[in-house]
């Protein structure tokens, strides 16, 4: 699917190199590659504690969740524009494909679907060292805009 709103085009996104500072991101050594118009990409670089996945050497399911929060996130407050001040995650929707079984390096790949006032859909992929895709999600994120007496709407 495509991004497939014009309205974010004078969006603020947050510039990669100023986002990888966040906690969220550095806690778990996740990387910001990319994040502008609707589009994320994002790098973990595979350590002994992302793994144990179901006893294997695997990368544990629950990193590739994290991730895929961290990455979708980014592709949704890469078209904020200046009147949203906040966003939450809804829903994700997971569907594992295959173990990941990385040595050094996975990647992210997310893209806003579709943004409406209030809720923006999002989808993304994992993908392995080989390229393949190894986990795929979908999610909802509730975005907040400044009302006229700056609180929250």
């Amino acid at each position: 699917m495509h991004y497939e709103s014009d309205k974010h085009k004078n969006s603020h996104p947050l510039p990669p190199s100023e986002a990888n500072g966040y906690p969220f991101f550095s806690w778990a050594g996740l990387r910001i590659i990319e994040a502008k118009d609707g589009h994320s990409t994002i790098e973990l670089d595979v350590q002994h504690h992302h793994r144990g996945g179901g006893g294997t050497d695997a990368v544990n399911g629950g990193i590739v969740a994290y991730m895929f929060d961290g990455l979708l996130g980014t592709a949704v407050r890469s078209i904020w524009t200046d009147d949203i001040v906040g966003q939450v995650t809804i829903t994700l929707n997971i569907q594992y494909q295959r173990m990941i079984a990385a040595k050094h390096r996975i990647v992210g790949h997310g893209r806003v679907v579709r943004a409406g006032s209030s809720m923006v859909f999002v989808e993304g992929e994992i993908l392995d060292e080989s390229g393949q895709v190894a986990a795929e999600c979908t999610g909802i994120y509730r975005i907040f805009r400044k009302k006229e007496d700056s609180k929250l709407e």
